[in-house]
């Protein structure tokens, strides 16, 4: 999932940014400058209102959020007319905007009609924006020769990223609950309970005490859900898009990964506190701890897999993938990790100690969540392309299970007696029975099911739903 051309441009073009800014210039790119209101940006970088969000754009140099969204429209319409040849007219259309408009909005925002502004080219809009943010961003100048030669890196796909400051991580007070191992089962299929929430709930993940933490991504926060009675007991703020959560093996800290933060937050579970932030290369997507809590395995849009030292507090190690997504599964001995490289149709058998690939899984399609046997010696991949891929991992045969749509999440119950299969756009969930692996039952979410757990027995499973909502299944 290689950075958005876009969102590229504006962060070489403005850099030095507070960590606010950069996620609301984040979200400009990946919207392609149609930006929400205020207010809802405020919410999706984590800010507490449309007033602290003009304090911070003001602070950071930028112009107010009407005139930075206008120049991220501008901006698109030129990228897209040199990749694709499109004319204004056709860009405006393809909006269901009127062309008029959209040669009026070009002339205000640039002072030259379309034509003149195309011809002067993407370098040239892109210092004009700098010098309408008066080029001291932050307090830092860069010499006058070197901006050109940034400005023509970034419209050749150059990536610039910042470095973020990382916080020390305190030791959370809240004492381990250690107990017997329980006896596992897998939920029957039926969904009993609906827990309302917005901001786009995105991953989820259980901890033995019967507690659920909920991703929600246009929300900046991780929400807090009790598994019985099922109701919301909290959240706690996050970076901006928010999108996997990793519970430590203690269950006393979640380690998320903040996407336009581009970081990985740290968070005391017991007191819903974040107390550090580790800074990784570009916005942070999948996360997978090893067993022994050490290290965090995180991938990021720059197609890059990274070993975190949690102890370090840094990034120690990190390799090239072909197509970076939101998905890292780590293997149960703790030596091996598999990255499915989205739409690639790949799936990267790597080292967990020096990340060096081991084997390559060609699976076609686009392969999305991951997850593998106790006996490793199988690897379940969800395909978006309709099917379900079984890995044999002793001796690499693969395996095609048709589905009944494109298959985005997967989790695999404690008992490993079921798959449970999200097909995020058709809104259902299938339960497939793992020996035989046809379909028991099918659950109709409705909406758009992305991450799936369990609870520590399995009679529980929560499926976060970006409609708006996480549903508990019995």
């Amino acid at each position: 999932m290689p950075p958005l051309l876009l969102t590229s441009l504006l962060q070489t073009a403005l850099p030095r940014l507070s960590s606010a800014s950069r996620a609301v210039v984040s979200t400009l790119g990946c919207l392609n400058g149609n930006t929400p209101s205020a207010r809802d940006m405020a919410t999706w970088v984590g800010l507490r209102d449309r007033y602290q969000l003009a304090r911070v754009l003001r602070r950071d140099g930028l112009p107010p959020l009407e005139d930075l969204t206008r120049w991220a429209r501008v901006l698109y319409w030129m990228v897209e007319a040199e990749s694709s040849g499109a004319t204004l007219r056709q860009l405006a259309q393809r909006e269901r905007l009127d062309p008029a408009a959209a040669y009026r909005l070009v002339h205000q925002v640039t002072g030259r009609p379309w034509l003149q502004a195309k011809t002067a080219g993407l370098q040239a809009a892109l210092l004009q924006l700098r010098e309408r943010c008066g080029m001291g961003l932050m307090g830092a100048r860069e010499p006058a020769t070197q901006v050109p030669r940034r400005m023509a890196v970034a419209v050749g796909d150059g990536v610039v990223t910042s470095t973020v400051q990382a916080q020390a991580s305190r030791p959370s007070r809240r004492p381990p609950g250690v107990g017997l191992a329980p006896l596992l089962h897998h939920p029957a299929g039926v969904l009993v309970e609906r827990c309302l929430m917005g901001g786009y709930p995105f991953d989820v993940a259980t901890t033995p005490d019967g507690m659920a933490f909920i991703t929600r991504s246009h929300a900046a926060s991780l929400e807090v859900l009790r598994l019985q009675p099922f109701r919301a007991v909290g959240s706690a703020r996050t970076g901006p898009a928010p999108t996997r959560v990793v519970v430590s093996p203690t269950g006393t800290l979640a380690y998320v990964t903040s996407q336009f933060g581009e970081e990985v937050e740290i968070v005391d579970l017991g007191t819903l506190r974040k107390t550090g932030a580790i800074p990784v290369p570009g916005h942070p997507l999948g996360a997978a701890l090893t067993p022994d809590g050490r290290t965090l395995l995180v991938t990021t849009n720059l197609d890059r897999l990274c070993a975190v030292s949690l102890a370090a507090g840094r990034v120690v190690t990190s390799v090239p993938v072909p197509r970076a997504c939101t998905s890292v599964a780590m293997h149960p001995s703790g030596r091996r990790v598999y990255v499915p490289c989205w739409k690639a149709g790949v799936i990267i058998e790597s080292d967990a100690r020096t990340l060096c690939q081991l084997r390559r899984f060609e699976v076609g399609g686009t392969a999305q969540d991951l997850a593998i046997s106790s006996d490793c010696l199988t690897l379940y991949a969800a395909n978006q392309g309709g099917w379900l891929n079984v890995i044999k991992l002793s001796s690499g045969c693969i395996e095609t299970i048709p589905l009944e749509g494109p298959a985005v999440s997967l989790a695999l119950s404690p008992d490993e007696d079921v798959l449970y299969v999200g097909l995020v756009f058709d809104g259902r969930v299938l339960v497939i029975d793992r020996r035989t692996l046809h379909v028991r039952t099918t659950i109709k979410t409705g909406g758009k099911p992305r991450g799936i757990a369990f609870d520590r027995t399995g009679r529980l499973a929560l499926l976060a739903n970006e409609a708006g909502w996480v549903d508990l299944v019995r």
